[in-house]
């Protein structure tokens, strides 16, 4: 007897439980199930109740609202640090000329490949790979060179910027520069330059340096060489 009464209390319970209504779908749902059963609009419960959407309650989601949220999570996963911010990086290439100031008949021009990497907010770290040709008294020359740059930009906006910058480099010649000099020599220089956003995390650099060339006295003639050198480039993301 108490286990029929027990068995009579479970079902006479279990009838009277209120079924809670499934939540709204979510919109990867909604989308899913619109593609599915191609329906976009309300439907009469009492025609088809099977069919039905069960989103009624709220606006149906256009291909635009889809596209949009789509948007939104590409923009998050590419969101692109500032340019300067600490730590990042990225690729140089530019192209020089400059003209030696005692004489200018002697004129040199170069390209660089290069890499900025900031140490810290704004200053940066600039090596450069150049290849160099030198036209003056004499012999003319051609070399390549390792330049040991550092970049401090001072003035730091969204769409521009402007530094200065200064190091030392090395330079080998197949001729010496100067025509009375060596073939080997190094390359103090410092310049003022500016860089400008031309789109897609993009920058044109423009800049201009003090460039010399010495020896260092290695060699029993030092007679040094000083130009002005003009350069102009693209800096790109790493």
């Amino acid at each position: 007897m108490p286990m029929l009464t027990l068995t009579a209390m479970a079902l006479s319970t279990a009838q009277g439980v209120t079924t809670l209504p499934p939540p709204p779908a979510s919109p990867a749902m909604r989308a899913a199930l619109s593609e599915v059963t191609g329906l976009d609009t309300p439907q009469d419960d009492s025609a088809n109740t099977i069919n039905a959407r069960p989103w009624r309650d709220l606006p149906p989601l256009t291909d635009l609202d889809r596209s949009l949220s789509l948007q939104d999570g590409n923009d998050q996963k590419t969101t692109m640090a500032a340019y300067g911010a600490a730590g990042s990086q990225r690729w140089m290439i530019n192209g020089r000329w400059g003209v030696q100031i005692s004489d200018t008949s002697n004129n040199e021009y170069g390209i660089a490949l290069g890499l900025k990497w900031f140490l810290v907010d704004d200053f940066a770290f600039a090596p450069a790979l150049n290849l160099w040709g030198f036209s003056q008294e004499g012999e003319n020359a051609f070399g390549g060179g390792l330049d040991l740059m550092f970049e401090w930009h001072f003035i730091s906006r969204e769409t521009w910027s402007m530094y200065v910058d200064f190091g030392c480099g090395l330079l080998g010649t197949n001729e010496p520069v100067p025509f009375d000099g060596s073939q080997f020599n190094f390359t103090p220089q410092a310049g003022l330059g500016a860089t400008f956003d031309v789109g897609q995390d993009r920058r044109w650099i423009l800049g201009v340096r003090w460039h010399h060339i010495s020896n260092a006295s290695l060699y029993a003639n030092n007679p040094g060489r000083d130009s002005i050198m003009v350069y102009t480039g693209l800096s790109f993301p790493f």
